[in-house]
């Protein structure tokens, strides 16, 4: 571990000590709702959005124009938390970390792009409860992203007497976070490549698509894994969770640091600025709550899906660093670090069968799969799903017009595999497709589809090879890193290059049989794996058990399509005290169906530590389709706190889908299904 300075020597530079640096945009960039325009399709190893790539190869400003729009490119890193104002009510900066934690085989670092929602209380109100960090998932999510989009929404979440700090960060090699894991040089070759794997379609498409799906993996992993030029640092080796683990639990001490500081600035207001604050700042007392403790300062944290891994890694690691830890949509650690990838996919068809069920519960026209004659059941529905796809294996759609389109076989499958992730928001959207392209009608789906075709251009001639940042087309920002979270994924699990084609085609076959609607889709990401040489300087590999400081909550779905609830009462057997609370849904995490039930617990254990008791079932307050002739949930006369509560809920849901979390998610719809 480096050494640092001091608290007191480096007050100065802490420009909130003083004053804040103004540098929010006049127009903020703030993640917009997603758009047909900015959907993609395939797995998010496969297809996921397009990268973001080296930056300008320009140093980083030593200082910040105080009237310039904000840019992360302009901020220095250092090895304090020194926020400025950025976006629209939030505070960014840059954290410097050693790129090896572990081994001090380099002296290189990481920049960690790390972003707050500030409690609206200050440091020294007895209500403040101190930072809650949150990460989306992926691997490879944006932690800026989902602090943008739902930041605010978590933070009510956890209303209560305590007032929370919201902040995230870009792991290793994501989004602003510096250097950068990407393997080709451009926007543009990115985003054709991609155009090429969906074109291939599904392992089932044909009898070809599996060779060549396997050619174009040897070709993009090994291309990943090619040397780079020498002297520069390869962060490939060092994007392991472990180590983003130990980043996080460098932002919890950092955080302390800047707390104490932030509490003294604030008990001697009239003290000034640079040496005077000094001087002041050691003459002041803080409260020992406030009080910086080297060593000692704890994590309040709420992960999903692949953060759960990141949680649970984090609790095994520093089991004695724990304040607060829900894991939400939990990965079975051991099957992760195996990379076999198998264990994901036990609930998977309970999520589909949800979607034959409900469509018949409710009936036509709430689903207009159902039939007219409302007499159709969940096996009708099921029929008639499958002949739409039968029917477009042999004779894919043609839609005419001023962007012509084909619908295909494959694009039903992956349109199929992202509804699964969001019953309540997609199913009926999901069904209202479905039935368009039944009866010939292709136009609504062609225009998520002329999302993904659509190329945007630099902006200026001659950038089309340039290193530069690479921003979603409608949000601003990236959302997920294909070749981050390759990197992350493959370096964390077991080395694969002993499977070849035939072991890997036996092993995407089981998948498929495992679940049919998904299955060989999932099976890609072990792919990419075998391919990709790379191997980490250290990763943990468990185990997965700990006597922590404040016991974790773990929490799963009853029909999560790819992280199954009996995951989370599997790793809370490794965590003494840790409780698994269920909720009956279908979707993946619990943000996918409101449960005021779940919520309510959530907020209790961040605010006074409570657990819910062992072997709960909270029950879902909605229903795929809406409530039907029969009426259901939360209609009628409700509570004003349930009402936001669902709202946040919804908010939640969205802002993980544009982070780019939610677990290898199949993304042709981003956040739309």
């Amino acid at each position: 571990m480096q050494s640092r300075p001091s608290l007191l020597a480096s007050l100065p530079l802490t420009r909130s000590s003083c004053h804040r640096v103004n540098t929010t945009p006049q127009h903020p960039h703030r993640l917009k709702g997603s758009s047909a325009a900015a959907t993609l399709i395939a797995l998010r190893m496969r297809d996921s959005p397009p990268t973001r790539l080296a930056r300008s190869g320009q140093a980083l400003s030593s200082s910040l124009d105080i009237d310039s729009h904000f840019s992360w490119e302009k901020l220095s890193s250092h090895p304090q938390l020194q926020y400025v104002d950025c976006y629209d009510g939030f505070q960014c900066t840059r954290l410097e970390v050693p790129m090896d934690w572990w081994n001090g085989t380099t002296n290189a670092t990481v920049s960690l792009a790390v972003i707050k929602l500030p409690a609206d209380v200050p440091v020294t109100d007895p209500r403040y409860g101190g930072p809650v960090l949150i990460n989306p998932g992926g691997p490879g999510g944006s932690g800026v992203n989902l602090a943008l989009s739902s930041g605010k929404s978590i933070q009510e979440t956890f209303g209560g007497e305590k007032v929370f700090d919201i902040i995230s960060f870009d792991p290793r090699g994501v989004g602003d976070t510096t250097p950068a894991l990407q393997c080709v040089e451009s926007l543009q070759y990115d985003h054709s490549w991609m155009v090429r794997v969906m074109e291939e379609g599904v392992f089932e498409a044909s009898d070809a698509s599996l060779g060549r799906l396997w050619s174009m993996s040897t070709a993009r992993s090994k291309s990943c894994a090619l040397p780079l030029p020498d002297g520069e640092p390869d962060i490939r080796k060092y994007v392991t969770t472990a180590s983003v683990a130990r980043d996080m639990l460098e932002i919890v001490e950092r955080h302390g640091e800047w707390r104490e500081g932030e509490a003294k600035r604030e008990l001697n207001p009239s003290a000034g600025c640079g040496m005077h604050l000094r001087r002041a700042a050691a003459q002041v007392e803080v409260p020992p709550k406030l009080a910086y403790q080297p060593g000692r300062e704890r994590l309040q944290y709420w992960g999903f899906s692949y953060g759960t891994y990141l949680g649970n890694t984090f609790a095994a690691m520093f089991p004695d660093r724990v304040e607060r830890i829900v894991v939400d949509g939990v990965v079975d650690a051991e099957n992760y670090k195996q990379t076999l990838w198998s264990n994901n996919l036990l609930d998977t068809e309970k999520d589909m069968n949800e979607f034959y069920h409900h469509c018949a519960r409710v009936g036509y026209p709430a689903c207009a799969l159902a039939g007219t004659n409302n007499a159709a059941n969940a096996e009708d529905v099921s029929r008639r799903v499958a002949d739409i796809l039968n029917t477009l294996y042999h004779n894919p759609l043609p839609v005419i017009g001023p962007n012509p389109e084909v619908i295909t076989y494959s694009d039903i499958r992956n349109l199929i595999f992202a509804a699964l992730y969001t019953p309540i928001k997609s199913f009926p959207y999901v069904a209202n497709l479905l039935a368009g392209i039944e009866s010939g009608d292709g136009t609504e789906f062609a225009k998520l589809l002329k999302g993904f075709h659509t190329f945007q251009c630099p902006a200026q001639p001659g950038q089309g090879y340039s290193i530069i940042p690479l921003h979603n087309t409608t949000s601003g920002r990236v959302g997920m890193s294909y070749d981050a979270t390759m990197g992350i994924a493959c370096t964390d699990g077991d080395d694969q290059a002993y499977l070849n084609k035939t072991a890997f085609t036996d092993y995407a076959r089981d998948l498929a049989r495992l679940s049919p609607s998904i299955g060989s889709m999932w099976s890609t990401i072990r792919m990419h794996c075998i391919h990709y040489s790379i191997r980490p300087l250290y990763r943990f590999q468990g185990p997965w058990e700990a006597r922590t400081s404040h016991p974790l909550l773990l929490v799963g779905n009853t029909m999560d399509p790819v992280t199954p609830v009996r995951n989370a009462h599997k790793m809370a057997k490794g965590f003494e005290g840790a409780v698994a609370l269920t909720q009956g849904s279908a979707g993946h995490c619990s943000a996918s169906t409101f449960s005021s039930c779940t919520r309510n617990y959530i907020r209790q254990y961040f605010q006074t530590g409570e657990l819910p008791p062992p072997g709960l079932v909270c029950p879902a307050d909605e229903m795929p389709f809406g409530p039907g002739p029969e009426g259901y949930g939360i209609e009628g006369d409700v509570d004003v706190q349930v009402v936001r509560d669902r709202q946040r809920n919804a908010a939640l849901m969205e802002g993980l889908s544009q982070a780019g979390g939610l677990f290898m998610r199949s993304g042709l719809y981003g956040g739309l299904v």
